[in-house]
């Protein structure tokens, strides 16, 4: 595998649209890295959007099976020249990492909703509230061969008195909001957008580096995704 940094030039106004779109970005990096190379051989390219040290300029982070090559990025696209490097993961059964994701979690509605009849049927919506995005995240920790250390506590809703069980992990969930998403079918047009950074522990390597292949959740075209990892 192969990871890249770009740096976005903010006074190209094709940078301002991919950033508003990611979509487009999408179509950029992948004809801007990878030009010629035919979808059977490109394999998985995940990518997410950060910013940089000082929460400014943004910061585009690309991962592929193939080395590119981002000679083919429209001009004054980036502000320095590209980053590549090799990437080879080589991680333990109960190594601890450092990570971050960006991803879009979701939940597939199983049964008729009172309000809404059969409408949404099958269909995925976002987890609005942070315990639901949590058990998400455990859940593809389950098949990634990764957990989350730590445990949930029960606990009493302050205000009705209910018993609840609150989150004891080494994570933090960010909510970003909605990404345009201009592909037909999707709930209102958007992607809700979350990002996990915390600790994770490996539990199997090779469902662990499969995972770390083939991106966490859905959307992966659209800047979900990718986990990056690091030293704990």
């Amino acid at each position: 595998m192969f990871l890249s940094k770009l740096l976005p030039n903010l006074r190209n106004p094709l940078v301002r649209r991919d950033l508003s779109s990611l979509y487009e970005m999408h179509r950029t990096l992948l004809s801007g890295g990878f030009d010629g190379v035919s979808k059977a051989d490109l394999g998985r390219v995940l990518f997410r959007t950060d910013t940089d040290r000082y929460g400014g300029n943004p910061v585009v982070l690309v991962q592929s099976e193939r080395e590119p090559s981002w000679g083919n990025l429209p001009a004054n696209y980036l502000i320095a020249r590209a980053q590549s490097k090799p990437f080879d993961l080589v991680v333990s059964t109960g190594q601890k990492l450092r990570f971050r994701l960006r991803a879009n979690p979701t939940k597939r509605i199983a049964s008729k909703n009172e309000v809404l009849g059969s409408v949404m049927l099958g269909k995925r919506i976002g987890l609005t509230t942070e315990t639901e995005r949590i058990r998400w995240l455990l859940r593809k920790g389950d098949d990634g061969g990764f957990r989350i250390p730590g445990k949930w506590v029960d606990a009493n809703d302050p205000e009705t008195g209910d018993a609840i069980q609150l989150p004891n992990f080494r994570v933090d969930v960010i909510p970003e909001g909605r990404d345009w998403n201009d592909k037909a079918g999707c709930r209102d047009g958007r992607f809700l957008a979350v990002r996990f950074e915390g600790v994770l522990e490996v539990s199997n390597v090779e469902k662990f580096r499969a995972a770390i292949v083939a991106g966490i959740g859905s959307a992966k075209g659209y800047g979900f995704g990718l986990l990056s990892v690091g030293p704990a």
